[in-house]
């Protein structure tokens, strides 16, 4: 029975998380929000119940994760409830540090692992146990209604994609992938080879089926965990708050860089911590994703793209592993 709930639950979650993708949805939510603005309370209460029933569900309720929680959704609340809501869309100065506050809170006590994202670990069938990252996409639900609905932020994250986006998306793809694979591979950072996954595939097929099928496979699935994710909170939100105020030319470096910077604890390109060449390559990626972000003004459009690229050192640049 437990199962049942977690697999409700994460349906919920996901269908919650795509709504809110909607610019028309977040702004009646925060309008209902705004309309009485003790209300903003109800969204913390919400993530403490979600995770309560999600994780009573399968006896892994934690009174100290609880209230790491409580803390981690409250305290950004406590300052919008006091700051209260935005009637337009304006950003001055102190409106830009209200935002960001909000966005760093979110972003670094995930990224600094202060509060784990992993809020269950399941088994499902007879595999291995496992994590479920439902913290990550509770905050960005968290984020995309507060910064767009309650602060009246334009995040750009609607889900659009326009088929004037397609040119500069599959372009922007095309240079960075080059420019990526001639300086890791020239740095000694990347080794070609086809993943071992693929190369293994349950299925016994040849490599000339087993290969594009992974990528089909691989892009929408990075595109869901990780892209949409990390260009909701680089793109729509961080680099679209510097824009407001410094400029897109200072948006796109400064945002790349913090992009780059928020790698720097990831174990990969066969680097320890702190990883400085993981840095280099994830800001320079980040130029790319904040370009085609910048020429659209489209989420979809810079995810797409972040998920080509994964997919492509996943799949081809770890030297078969």
């Amino acid at each position: 029975m437990g199962i049942v709930v977690v697999v409700i639950g994460i349906v919920v979650l996901a269908a919650t998380l795509i709504a809110m993708m909607k610019q028309s949805i977040r702004g009646v939510v925060g309008a209902w929000l705004a309309d009485n603005p003790i209300r903003v309370w109800w969204l913390p209460c919400l993530m403490l119940a979600y995770y309560s029933t999600m994780s009573g569900a399968v006896d892994q309720w934690d009174f100290t994760f609880f209230a790491l929680l409580a803390g981690y959704f409250g305290l950004p609340t406590l300052l919008l409830y006091l700051t209260g809501p935005k009637s337009d869309g304006t950003c001055t100065g102190g409106d830009l540090a209200i935002n960001f506050a909000v966005v760093l809170w979110i972003w670094l006590l995930i990224e600094l692992k202060i509060v784990d994202t992993n809020w269950l670990r399941v088994q499902f069938g007879g595999g291995k146990s496992t994590a479920l990252p439902l913290g990550v996409y509770a905050a960005i639900i968290y984020a995309l209604v507060v910064l767009s609905g309650w602060r009246k932020f334009d995040l750009k994250c609607d889900l659009s994609f326009k088929s004037a986006d397609l040119a500069p998306t599959a372009a922007t793809f095309g240079v960075l992938s080059i420019a990526l694979l001639t300086i890791t591979l020239l740095t000694g950072l990347t080794t070609v080879g086809i993943a071992k996954v693929v190369r293994l595939n349950p299925l016994g097929a040849p490599l000339i089926v087993a290969v594009p099928v992974a990528i089909l496979v691989a892009v929408p699935m990075i595109f869901v965990s990780i892209g949409v994710v990390e260009e909701i909170l680089f793109r729509g939100a961080i680099q679209g708050l510097l824009r407001s105020r410094l400029g897109p030319m200072y948006a796109l470096v400064i945002a790349s860089v913090v992009f780059g910077l928020a790698h720097v604890n990831k174990r990969a390109l066969g680097f320890d911590v702190p990883n400085w060449p993981y840095v280099g390559v994830a800001a320079i990626a980040g130029l790319g994703y904040g370009y085609v972000f910048r020429r659209t003004n489209s989420i979809i459009a810079s995810a797409a793209v972040h998920a080509m690229v994964d997919a492509m050192w996943v799949l081809f640049l770890r030297g078969g592993k």
